[in-house]
């Protein structure tokens, strides 16, 4: 699933924009597609708060308020490729930065020959990436369902049980058929394995309980350390600031 999501000023810019997006997406890949549109900031706010996966953003930044929205939410989503639609009115030196590195710019009025010009140069860059998988930070699995997607920042851990592995993020857990020593080789390497059964990410990690056989992470989630990998996890973390 390819999750595109909108921010637009008007239903109507936010329509046209995901009329075309479906027309170019036929074109470029056969991969199914999901569409989160708003037009309120309120709305949104509350759908990130689930910690989404979004691989495209169609950002509109004359919004009051929305370039510095725009900014501190590239922070967490840095991977998706992302079209800024604004106007005359507002100065490219606010969203031509590195903060927001937008792929591509779509200027108002918006008019539907324009709309699909730029969303189709943005989606012949974004296939090219996708099918060589080339999208930073992503971890992939293929099933019989389909391509899965999970950006690394969001995995809490990986664990094997019951002959099978859980993927675990903030809101979700999502199991497949794998190895945990193929799972080991396939991870970069922030993640760590503290455990028999775990892989953790270690830039999750809040704090290490040695004494515990315990370690902390983000939102209040905690795993096993076993006495095997004790030196290992504490090694890595020596210069970073965790106990």
């Amino acid at each position: 699933m390819i999750t595109f999501l909108s921010f637009a000023s008007e239903k109507r810019e936010s329509e046209l924009i995901k009329g075309q997006l479906r027309i170019q997406a036929a074109k470029w890949t056969e991969e199914a597609w999901g569409y989160e549109m708003f037009e309120n900031m309120e709305t949104l706010e509350a759908y990130l708060d689930s910690e989404p996966l979004i691989d495209l953003l169609s950002w509109d930044v004359t919004v009051p308020g929305s370039v510095e929205r725009l900014e501190a939410m590239r922070k967490d989503y840095r991977q998706a490729f992302l079209m800024v639609v604004a106007d005359g009115r507002i100065s490219p030196m606010a969203y031509l930065k590195p903060g927001i590195l937008p792929s591509a710019l779509l200027l108002k009025p918006l008019a539907k020959e324009n709309v699909s010009k730029v969303i189709g140069e943005l989606m012949e860059i974004f296939s090219e990436k996708f099918e060589k998988k080339e999208l930073p930070e992503m971890f992939v699995v293929e099933s019989r369902e389909g391509k899965q997607y999970f950006p690394l920042q969001q995995i809490y851990y990986v664990e094997a049980r019951e002959k099978k592995i859980y993927i675990r993020t903030k809101q979700e857990e999502y199991g497949f058929y794998e190895t945990i020593e193929n799972m080991e080789k396939r991870l970069p390497g922030f993640f760590c394995r503290c455990h028999r059964s775990y892989i953790i990410n270690m830039r999750k990690v809040t704090a290490v309980k040695a004494s515990l056989n315990l370690i902390e992470m983000q939102d209040e989630i905690q795993v096993p350390l076993s006495r095997s990998y004790k030196k290992a996890i504490k090694e890595y973390h020596k210069n970073a600031g965790i106990d």
